[in-house]
């Protein structure tokens, strides 16, 4: 009995030892030095990785696999270079694929992130708290995304505008990206330190690889990030966006008898502007007046089979930068945005269909707005120095109202009711 409990103290002894291991590990910052192009001509973005300004810089790879085996050299190896100017910065993978007829090759819209695709990550904040990721298919096909909360937002709806082409050769397959700094968030720092993180998947295999290990348990993303070092002298793009328009609508339908206003076709001329002012580099004021979200993509069709809302995700551009400051979630559900993810704050209530219905006569006929307009919205957004969110956001909508017309003896009377 007593070798018994000897055995049992030392074999809990060994357990804990190999917890506190565990506990105790400390994956190395892995580090990437990028230069400044100079008087080399800047890199034109083909996919083709023959620019000689990428030979100012050396390549690095050694990516380990990340899922399914953890910390396992990959199938397939991965190297790039970064390379930046005043404007933009630039970068270069090679993935290298003993098979590159099995490069699964697919086809979709923007944040697809279908098949085979390489993705890179920065922190320019270096926060270790949010980032910017930009991800490039074999094929050509573009996804971006913002991170916040560490790694466990990724939102989707952020569609910045940079470059990307990819090229397909015996060796597997190449990407170059032109990323503008205008479209990036950092300090004002001589020399300054990104978080830096490049992300593969071999499609076939579900196999993901990285260059900054990041092990399975970790409890965040963005802090887990290797560094990108060599930055020096960048200076904060100011965005200056005005962007006036006009819509013109034209619907052509089945025409109704007796409804004055369904008589086989509708036309409407519409006008307004767009505006993005970058108060400083971190701080952005946009405007919006008289806004069209007619090109917005289509929600989804839903059907509420109990009395409570649905919550559909946000497209509108205006509404989508920075839309993570006016996040308040209090409570979330792995069962879907229906169910769970309640929000104290649900931006497309902003200009929503009118809530109120007009009374009305069997011998009377209705056009009812759809949505409500909005004259005009402004916001304020962005990160101060010290890393403390702002965001303010104000708009004004118009009141609508339903045109009921009477019909009675081939007679129209009309008249309005607010809705």
């Amino acid at each position: 009995m007593k070798n018994l409990l000897i055995l049992i103290f030392l074999f809990s002894t060994c357990l804990f030892a190999q917890e506190q291991q565990k506990k105790q590990e400390i994956v190395t910052k892995r580090i990437y030095t990028t230069k400044y192009i100079g008087q080399q001509e800047a890199p034109v973005i083909d996919g083709l990785l023959d620019d000689a300004s990428w030979n100012i810089v050396e390549w690095d790879g050694d990516f380990v696999e990340w899922r399914p085996d953890e910390n396992t050299p990959p199938h397939q190896q991965t190297k790039f270079k970064i390379v930046y100017d005043k404007k933009n910065i630039y970068v270069g993978v090679r993935l290298y694929d003993k098979q590159p007829d099995s490069i699964v090759k697919r086809l979709s819209r923007r944040d697809g992130f279908a098949g085979d695709w390489i993705e890179i990550n920065f922190d320019s904040y270096h926060d270790l708290r949010s980032g910017f990721s930009f991800n490039v298919t074999a094929v050509g096909v573009k996804g971006d995304e913002f991170i916040s909360n560490n790694g466990n937002n990724w939102d989707d709806s952020w569609n910045p505008i940079w470059y990307a082409k990819t090229n397909i050769d015996e060796q597997g397959w190449t990407a170059e990206m032109k990323i503008p700094l205008s479209q990036l968030r950092f300090g004002k720092a001589k020399e300054q330190i990104w978080g830096l993180q490049l992300n593969r998947r071999i499609f076939r295999k579900e196999e993901r690889s990285l260059w900054q290990r990041v092990p399975q348990d970790s409890p965040g993303w963005i802090s887990e990030l290797g560094e990108l070092h060599g930055l020096i002298d960048l200076e904060p793009q100011k965005q200056l966006e005005i962007q006036p328009f006009t819509v013109t609508k034209a619907d052509n339908y089945p025409r109704e008898d007796g409804n004055p206003f369904r008589d086989g076709r509708d036309s409407e001329l519409n006008g307004g502007l767009d505006a993005k002012i970058g108060i400083t580099n971190d701080l952005t004021l946009d405007l919006t007046v008289n806004p069209d979200f007619g090109q917005v993509e289509a929600d989804p069709s839903a059907i509420a089979l109990d009395g409570f809302e649905i919550f559909f995700r946000e497209q509108r551009p205006f509404f989508v930068e920075n839309n993570n400051i006016f996040d308040y979630r209090f409570s979330r559900s792995n069962a879907g945005d229906t169910f769970g993810s309640d929000n104290l704050f649900f931006s497309r209530r902003i200009g929503r269909s009118p809530q109120g219905f007009p009374e009305t006569e069997d011998n009377e006929y209705v056009d009812q707005p759809l949505n409500t307009t909005i004259l005009g919205a402004a916001k304020f957004s962005g990160k101060t120095k010290n890393g403390w969110s702002i965001g303010v956001l104000e708009s004004v909508t118009a009141k609508e109202y339903a045109e009921i017309a009477e019909v009675d003896d081939g007679e129209v009377v009309e008249r309005r009711e607010e809705v």
